[in-house]
This record gives C-alpha cells, sequence and structure tokens, in this order.
C-alpha cells in the first residue's frame, strides 16, 4: 500500500468564508499538505467559478485536449493555448493563505461570502449566492444518480 506522501490529495466537503479586501481565501487544514503549495487557478468554462488544481491535475488537462482524436492536431494546439492562457499559477502559504488573481474575483463577484468546493481531485472556488443557486439546480439530478448508485 502507498504511503500517505505518495497519495494524491482529495478534495472533500463544502467550506464557507469570506474573502479579504487582497483577495485571500483559506484552504482548509484537511486540504493542506502542511508545506507551501502551488496550484494553477482557471475561470470555468461557464465562467461560474474557479477550478483550482495541482500541477499534476493541470497537467492531466492538457495531455486530455492532446489526446483528442476528433480534433485535429491545430485545433489541439490551439486548445492547450487556450487553457493555459486562461489560468494563472497561485502560491498558497504554509498556514493555506493564497491570493486569487483580481480579475477572476471581479468577473465571478468574489466581494463578500465565497464557498470552496471539493470535487476529488481538484476543487472549486464560487460566489456564494450561485453556488447555492447551483446546488438547487444540480440536486435532482444528483438524487437521481445518487440513487441509481445506491448511496
Amino acid at each position: 500500500m502507498a504511503s500517505d506522501a505518495t497519495q494524491t490529495q482529495i478534495y472533500a466537503g463544502e467550506f464557507r468564508y469570506r474573502i479579504d479586501s487582497k483577495n485571500r481565501i483559506t484552504i482548509p487544514a484537511n486540504w493542506r499538505s502542511g508545506d507551501a503549495e502551488t496550484f494553477y487557478v482557471r475561470i470555468d468554462s461557464t465562467g461560474s467559478f474557479i477550478h483550482v488544481m495541482s500541477l499534476a491535475e493541470f497537467r492531466k488537462f492538457k495531455e486530455q485536449i492532446e489526446a483528442l482524436t476528433t480534433s485535429s492536431a491545430r485545433e489541439r494546439m490551439q486548445a492547450v493555448r487556450q487553457f493555459s492562457m486562461g489560468s494563472q499559477e497561485c502560491t498558497a502559504d504554509k498556514q493555506g493563505r493564497m491570493v486569487l488573481p483580481p480579475e477572476f474575483c471581479t468577473k465571478l463577484g468574489f466581494d463578500e461570502e465565497i464557498v470552496l468546493v471539493g470535487a476529488f481531485d481538484r476543487f472549486e472556488i464560487w460566489n456564494a449566492e450561485r453556488w447555492d443557486t447551483a446546488q438547487a439546480a444540480e440536486s435532482v439530478a444528483y438524487n437521481n444518480l445518487a440513487s441509481q448508485l445506491g448511496l
């Protein structure tokens, strides 16, 4: 069995915080390694929230784009460029404090309460009102799927 140090971080749960005037958030303690960490952030394709990914997860998306056989090499190159261009590197200190890009915060309306949402191998940062609306819309579909899975 692999040691804890070699296992991939799993992000689970929902955490509500206030974002400060410097666009700083605090990553929950159980989501942190204890050291300063580098993440890659990007606004999702619908413009609803921020994806937060490790370097390994970021590279995995690049590899998935490059592996798309239904697209031409040129389309794949453009997609990789767009994906990379829309992403920014952010570092969280040992206490889990991370400064989000100001332009992301402005675009998503991060001026008060935000929600950090675990999504297994990455996490998401939502405006709290937008998250509550998305949750209400998603709950029926999730409950149907969860029922099929016996959850």
